[in-house]
């Protein structure tokens, strides 16, 4: 009795594929790991290594208020030279360990204190990675309690101290990218590049599968079918031997073995070919390009990372005519993320206020930066010049100390002043003349 079988056909569609994979590779803990693997493609390192980049170059201080008493301001000074001197940081160092928060949508880090005389100092800030966190307990939206798992190393850096297994969340600094219901601890930017990176990789792969099974490339050995049986039957008789040196002269010639197809020259009476080995399809009309697939999904990658200003030019098409609303779309993400940062490191500075027993007279001193982009003194004097023309503002030696003020230009010399009436003469001049 034969058994019928049925052939069952089980099509991939991709986009579903892609889908489901992005239900469980994007679900925390797992992310993480997910995360650190789509930082091995060249354009998410590149766009966030630009952010980090422009970022990490900026100084940083912590600021008082105007009305700050003088034990809150000598306070103040202490922490940022300690700032300064971290154990085992730069501050440098400190700001790019913050930074990865771009990568896992947070960075959570022990406050470690230390005496100063009489006064409590940041000694360092111990990093968390997200990976080794087992379990985030909350209280009302307040951190009480960190459950820690080992680290997860490879065994080249050895911690001297053990880490605890239970962290009191009083002591843990976090930073947060965008917190929402959906994700309370922040979300990665990298959570949005997932569809584009999964379906570039699965692009790439294909496209190196046809570069594989392209027989463009392969060589093609035509023989008698007499010699090709000798080959396989009878190894040592002088057709075969001539076979064996016939393969080995196209290995040298080619990639290898595996780049040679030989086939038997023999043909029908009506001379066709007995055997042959070609593409099921024509190449050349496939109308589907993979590369401008590929780079479709690297300029989403570059855009999802807010970044889209390195592909500027690429496509020939004048796109340097955007590359000021890009760069100023870059400088407002920026600044969001450099008040993430200030929002998250005020729970540093209560727990020194906390531990020197200072209470601010108004507000707590507050992490400030350097500016992101230096002013453009061209397009800044231009408005302030259509302003003055147009009457809405009067020129007077208020505006005046102002913009020489915010263009870093030297103060006014009131010793000399300088009449326009009289040429372009000053008041001494002029006085000396008339005398």
């Amino acid at each position: 009795m034969v058994q019928m079988t049925s052939q069952v056909s089980s099509p991939l569609h991709i986009e579903n594929t892609v889908n489901s994979l992005a239900i469980t590779d994007l679900k925390l803990p797992k992310a993480f790991e997910t995360y650190r693997e789509m930082l091995l493609d060249e354009y998410i390192s590149g766009g966030l290594l630009l952010t980090k980049s422009l970022i990490s170059k900026l100084d940083y201080s912590l600021t008082v208020s105007k009305d700050a008493s003088a034990q809150e301001i000598a306070l103040v000074a202490k922490l940022n030279a300690s700032l300064s001197d971290l154990s085992g940081y730069t501050k440098t160092d400190l700001l790019n360990q913050i930074l990865s928060l771009l990568e896992y949508g947070q960075s959570m880090f022990e406050i470690v204190l230390k005496r100063d005389g009489s006064s409590q100092v940041f000694d360092t800030f111990s990093p968390i990675h997200p990976i080794d966190v087992n379990k985030y307990v909350y209280n009302r939206n307040v951190l009480k309690e960190l459950v820690l798992n080992p680290s997860d190393n490879d065994g080249l850096l050895v911690q001297q101290t053990a880490t605890e297994k239970k962290l009191n969340g009083a002591k843990v600094l976090q930073f947060k990218l965008n917190p929402s219901l959906d994700y309370p601890l922040g979300q990665s930017l990298l959570n949005r590049c997932y569809l584009p990176w999964k379906k570039k990789g699965i692009a790439s792969e294909y496209e190196l599968i046809g570069i594989a099974k392209n027989l463009s490339g392969v060589l093609k050995i035509k023989a008698p079918a007499e010699y090709i049986q000798a080959f396989y039957n009878e190894p040592t008789s002088t057709n075969a031997q001539y076979m064996t040196e016939l393969i080995n002269q196209a290995e040298l010639t080619h990639a290898g073995k595996t780049s040679v197809c030989v086939v038997a020259s023999d043909a029908q009476e009506n001379g066709v070919a007995l055997f042959d080995i070609t593409t099921i399809g024509n190449a050349d009309g496939n109308d589907m390009d993979v590369n401008e697939i590929i780079k479709r999904y690297d300029i989403s990658i570059l855009t999802t990372l807010y970044t889209d200003i390195l592909a500027l030019g690429q496509g020939g098409g004048g796109s340097f005519a955007l590359s000021d609303s890009k760069t100023t779309i870059l400088s407002l993400f920026i600044d969001s993320l450099l008040n993430a940062i200030t929002s998250g490191f005020n729970k540093a500075v209560k727990a020194s206020y906390e531990a020197n027993g200072v209470v601010p007279k108004t507000d707590y001193a507050k992490l400030s930066f350097s500016e992101v982009e230096k002013l453009d003194f061209e397009a800044f004097s231009r408005g302030w010049q259509r302003l003055v023309q147009s009457g809405a503002v009067q020129a007077d030696d208020k505006l005046e100390a102002y913009l020489r003020e915010t263009a870093q230009a030297p103060e006014k010399d009131t010793a000399t002043v300088r009449d326009t009436s009289t040429g372009g003469q000053d008041n001494n001049e002029r006085n000396d003349k008339e005398k």
